[in-house]
């Protein structure tokens, strides 16, 4: 399609944007990373930096988007689950 956005893949991103790519909350987000996984499917590994600072591969977070809308309507939205 021609409006198709393609985003970088290489490089991190930080809880919040994660959270804004996932259509959730930063609560959400860490909520996720925590339990390691999101309906069966893995959440990504976190990376600390240092003390006060995560962050994600963008590859994997994309990666963790395109699994997550493969799941299609039929199922709960991961939020609820």
């Amino acid at each position: 399609p021609e409006n198709l956005v393609t985003l970088p893949t290489v490089g991190f991103y930080r809880a919040q944007q994660c959270a804004a790519l996932l259509g959730v909350s930063k609560s959400t987000f860490w909520l996720w990373a925590q339990q390691k996984s999101v309906q069966g499917i893995p959440v990504p590994q976190p990376i600390k930096l240092s003390p006060g600072v995560t962050v994600w591969k963008r590859s994997d977070v994309h990666t963790f988007c395109e699994q997550l809308a493969a799941l299609g309507d039929s199922t709960t939205p991961p939020e609820a689950a």
